[in-house]
């Protein structure tokens, strides 16, 4: 059976909420990362990085980093359709995802952990500053992508259960995204997706996006 580790309320959503769409059998392992979990040594172990999410497969490999396991049950599960078949839009949805990890997630970081990019304490809340212009503005490109689209592309993929993380984090980060109309259509849209409230039912701190406008 696969197995998925997670952590409430990160990033690892986005692995989470794909897995679920798929259908196959799993296990959710979550990791308290808040009580210091993921510097255990047993997980780091499974992860020496000490990061979420991880996904065990049924011969016990290890596959770390959302971009890696989207696009591994993308392709496992093609009945899905997480991923077309064509190469080059299979290729153009693992691009976006990779902008996501490598760009939007890092922007959001600089807010949220000022501290592991300086231990000077004076300049954290320039950072946060520099971080919440820069995640907003990625917000609205977001916003810009979706349009007057259903989802991030021509068909709901990948992208999408990503693309809803980053939203829950603007609504906690109290940034105006209820102005960005398409994105804010696209996450209530993500919301009637049977997969997508499961996982979030599961979230004790969820409540915040699934209660909201």
């Amino acid at each position: 059976m696969l197995t998925l580790y997670y952590c409430d309320g990160s990033s690892s959503l986005a692995s989470h909420i794909a897995l679920e769409e798929t259908g196959a059998p799993y296990e959710a392992q979550r990791i308290d990362i808040a009580k210091g979990e993921h510097r255990a040594a047993t997980y780091l172990a499974i992860n020496p990085r000490g990061r979420v999410p991880v996904l065990r497969l049924e011969d016990g490999d290890i596959l770390t980093e959302n971009v890696a396991i989207l696009a591994y049950l993308g392709q496992r599960f093609p009945e899905v359709g997480l991923l077309p078949q064509d190469a080059a839009r299979r290729a153009q949805r693992i691009s976006l995802s990779a902008f996501f990890a490598s760009s939007v997630r890092v922007a959001h970081r600089h807010i949220r952990q000022p501290h592991t990019y300086t231990p000077d304490q004076s300049a954290w809340p320039a950072i946060q500053d520099v971080g919440r212009k820069t995640f907003f503005a990625y917000l609205q490109e977001i916003d810009a992508l979706i349009g007057d689209k259903e989802w991030l592309f021509d068909a709901y993929s990948v992208c999408d259960p990503y693309a809803l993380m980053f939203y829950w984090c603007g609504v906690r980060q109290k940034m105006p995204v209820h102005e960005l109309h398409a994105y804010t259509a696209h996450k209530n849209r993500m919301l009637r997706r049977p997969a997508a409230r499961r996982v979030l039912e599961r979230d004790p701190d969820a409540g915040i996006i699934l209660t909201g406008n």
